[in-house]
């Protein structure tokens, strides 16, 4: 998982402030920041990829004002992860002394991805960057890959991609193969997630941490127990329109 953070240089009053003015005040306060973030985020480990920036604003007392995502991953779970990752990690402590500033800025940055190794993911992308114009090498790249992380069941999305590949290459009982074996590994991955969730929201007593849990229930198709859970969250939160949305959704799966 990486983590990438950015100060935005706001001006205090007509002051003109340098961007490299206010990382030199504020250095070891950005690494504070980071640790704190680094500390509360639990991502959601069902994505290959993702990312999610979120710009958000302190006062002098190292308190958020305004927070906004500025860039979505695209998915409701990994982005409130990152949300709630920001509420549990405030307040951030006073600013530096040093600093006549009473506003910053922080451009945070929530990037994860399943690749264990520097090398699986040189191997990946290669496989990636070859899959529409040399699908032999494309394979050739996936198979050094998954060589590489010796049948761990957390990188069962490379064999779901090498099936695709070999279905492109017209082998089709070599990708029914990897297909099968990607729903096994990840079928074991699911299970895991559901009961570390289950522990993980019996301790913390969140909204967020039985959405979770809820949306793990539907990965296995537990659609009662995801409904046990997500009513769960809404109990626990004022603002759960998304939550009740959510709802919604697995009541007409169940009733399917």
């Amino acid at each position: 998982m990486l983590f990438t953070l950015s100060v935005t240089a706001e001006p205090y009053y007509n002051q003109p402030t340098s961007n490299a003015q206010v990382q030199n005040d504020f250095a070891d306060y950005m690494e504070n920041i980071h640790a704190k973030l680094q500390k509360n985020w639990t991502p959601p480990d069902f994505l290959e990829e993702a990312h999610t920036r979120i710009l958000f604003k302190l006062n002098r007392d190292g308190e958020i004002y305004a927070a906004n995502i500025i860039e979505s991953s695209g998915d409701n779970i990994y982005d409130e992860a990152a949300i709630n990752a920001l509420k549990k990690a405030m307040p951030f402590g006073s600013f530096p002394a040093n600093t006549t500033r009473q506003t910053l800025a922080v451009n945070y940055s929530f990037d994860t991805t399943l690749v264990k190794t520097d090398r699986m993911k040189s191997y990946y992308n290669l496989s990636k960057q070859y899959f529409l114009t040399d699908k032999q090498s494309a394979l050739k790249y996936i198979d050094l890959a998954i060589n590489e992380v010796n049948g761990d069941d957390e990188s069962y999305f490379l064999y779901k991609y090498r099936g695709k590949i070999k279905e492109a290459l017209g082998d089709h009982v070599g990708a029914n193969k990897d297909f099968t074996t990607y729903n096994i590994m990840k079928n074991r991955i699911d299970i895991k997630r559901v009961h570390a969730l289950k522990y993980q929201a019996e301790i913390e007593d969140t909204a967020f941490a039985y959405f979770y849990l809820a949306y793990a229930y539907e990965m296995i198709k537990d659609y009662e127990n995801a409904i046990h859970a997500i009513n769960k969250a809404i109990e626990r939160t004022e603002l759960n329109n998304n939550y009740k949305r959510y709802r919604t959704e697995l009541v007409k799966k169940i009733n399917l």
